[in-house]
């Protein structure tokens, strides 16, 4: 098996769409959606073999401080094959100069990532999941009354 990998022909929203239906994180996203995601993406890495998606990941970054692995994601029939470390070196690679990297994981990948530097980071994490969003309480405004 011999994969490629691209950090400059994104996959089609289709293509992406057949792989994020393996994990429980993506599967509800829409082609659509999917489409959006891969047009406001400037850093990606993607894995095939003989031209089939095996393989992808991606970052949010503002280029110089922050950066957030996401996405990443390698087809069940290929994990542990070395798709992954092609991902992963894709990505560390164009985001080299950038000072922090962070990535939210499960716990069964900790020791992967630890060859890429990753290590637990003190604090607490949060999420707004978009279906139990809620406003905050507004603030009583006098200049309208309200």
């Amino acid at each position: 098996m011999r994969y490629t990998c691209s950090t400059t022909a994104p996959p089609s929203a289709e293509e992406l769409h057949g792989l994020f239906l393996q994990a429980d994180w993506a599967r509800e996203r829409t082609p659509g959606e999917i489409a959006t995601l891969i047009a406001n993406t400037r850093v990606f890495a993607v894995v095939r073999l003989d031209g089939a998606l095996i393989g992808y990941g991606r970052a949010l970054s503002d280029g110089v401080s922050r950066a957030l692995l996401d996405d990443i994601i390698v087809d069940q029939d290929h994990r542990g094959k070395g798709a992954g470390k092609l991902i992963m070196t894709a990505l560390m690679d164009q985001l080299a100069g950038i000072e922090e990297i962070f990535l939210n994981t499960g716990s069964h990948l900790e020791a992967f990532y630890c060859n890429y530097g990753f290590r637990k980071f003190p604090g607490l994490t949060m999420v707004s999941k978009r279906a139990e969003r809620v406003q905050p309480p507004r603030e009583h405004d006098p200049a309208t009354g309200r």
